[in-house]
């Protein structure tokens, strides 16, 4: 039998943050699944990671074909039988029920990647978000006999989000979905009932454990106190971290924090540093290769994210970078906002301290910089954690499991494909 042949439906990639997907495609591909992603938009900035050369998977922009080619399309589509018609009927109700008048562009995406897909021989389709890229995928698996699922992060679901009924839609269609965190599958249960959030599995993101290793011990002091990897964005709690510095500065400790990252938020932070003249204190390094994060991490006493709920109501679900450092051993902080508590055990795999509170978090910080010994039973412990809970190995090979069940194995796609061939 052929290997199994996954079509990845991403709104751009690579993406500098957005590591989790690009690790989950380079484990598919080392378990023998043939990857090839479709992205709806060009990339719109640099990605420096030098593992993403492993990665075998070729990009293929799917922006969509214009209106009129997409319509003659379907309609030679509908001529080829009932089936078909009724494939293609049902796609532009789908596409022009869409909430967000968006649905002609949706409709000529999916019309591209379900020609590209019906090409290729594509077995399965695998969308990352709830929103867009899935829209893309469900109206692709309208039009061709290709089964397609998708993976829902954080602002795909609190902040830019399908409406209530659209993602129940969605579920109700899709051969499974995934969640990332327990924490999104309640939020799910609150907005669909029960009957649906059950339809949505959970999936941890993974690391990679042989690449994210503990640091050998290092004698003294730790060349970075504090270090901060995120986007700059409201939903990270970058500015509490400042205002936790300062009160550590101003209790007389000598510290250094280092920010990694790249965002809007970053002329609103730098005229906070200033105003908390913390210029010496705090490095702002913008984005970094991933090597070049991991390898700060090495030098690290101890990694914060001090997660928030945004005005919007976008947060984290599962930070990466939590996750990262614990398979790094190091000891982290952060407040318990989406699944962040299903990553860090209070005092026993790092410390929870309140949403919004800089005074709890510069004690928290303020403990560990004291106290090595708790940072090293702490690293210790999220090393473990790490290992039972977040191993892109064990993960990976769940996901692979469902998409092959999905896929039925039955060969390449098949179905009403002819007219989207030529």
């Amino acid at each position: 039998m052929r290997p199994l042949k996954v079509g990845y439906v991403l709104k751009r990639f690579p993406r500098a943050s957005e590591t989790f997907i690009a690790q989950e495609i380079l484990e598919l591909e080392r378990c023998g699944v043939e990857v090839e992603v479709f992205a709806l938009r060009p990339n719109d900035q640099p990605v420096e990671h030098g593992w993403l050369s492993e990665i075998a998977a070729p990009v293929h922009l799917c922006s969509g074909v214009p209106l009129s080619e997409a319509w003659k399309w379907l309609h030679a589509m509908a001529a080829e039988s009932d089936d078909a018609r009724q494939r293609a009927e049902r796609a532009l109700q789908l596409a022009f029920a869409h909430p967000s008048r968006r649905g002609r562009h949706r409709l000529c995406e999916a019309v591209g990647l379900a020609r590209a897909a019906a090409g290729r021989g594509i077995d399965h389709l695998h969308a990352h978000f709830a929103n867009e890229p899935a829209c893309v995928a469900q109206l692709a698996h309208s039009l061709v006999d290709v089964p397609f699922s998708f993976t829902a992060h954080a602002k795909d679901l609190y902040a830019k989000g399908p409406a209530a009924e659209v993602l129940a839609r969605r579920l109700s269609e899709a051969s499974f979905a995934v969640t990332v965190c327990e924490a999104n599958r309640r939020h799910l249960r609150e907005l669909l009932g029960p009957a649906f959030a059950e339809r949505v599995r959970l999936l941890y993101n993974g690391v990679d454990l042989e690449r994210l290793t503990p640091a050998p011990p290092v004698s003294g002091r730790a060349p970075i106190d504090v270090l901060c990897v995120a986007r700059l964005v409201e939903k990270k709690g970058l500015d509490l971290l400042l205002r936790a510095v300062a009160q550590l500065r101003d209790r007389g400790l000598d510290l250094r924090c280092e920010l990694v990252g790249e965002g809007p938020e970053r002329g609103r932070l730098e005229r906070l540093r200033a105003e908390l003249d913390l210029e010496e204190a705090v490095t702002l390094s913008g984005c970094l290769p991933h090597e070049e994060v991991v390898a700060r991490m090495r030098r690290a006493a101890v990694v914060t994210l001090p997660c928030r709920v945004a005005g919007n109501g976008d947060r984290d679900a599962l930070p990466t970078v939590l996750i990262e450092a614990m398979a790094c051993g190091l000891p982290v902080v952060s407040a318990p906002v989406g699944g962040v508590a299903e990553i860090i055990e209070h005092r026993r795999t790092g410390l929870l301290v309140p949403p919004d509170n800089p005074w709890a978090l510069a004690a928290a910080l303020g403990e560990l910089l004291r106290q090595p010994r708790l940072r090293r039973r702490l690293g210790a412990a999220g090393r473990r954690r790490a290992a039972e809970r977040f191993d892109r190995r064990q993960n990976v090979a769940r996901l692979r499991a469902w998409i092959e069940a999905a896929a039925g194995r039955a060969g390449s796609a098949t179905g009403p494909l002819r007219a989207l061939e030529g």
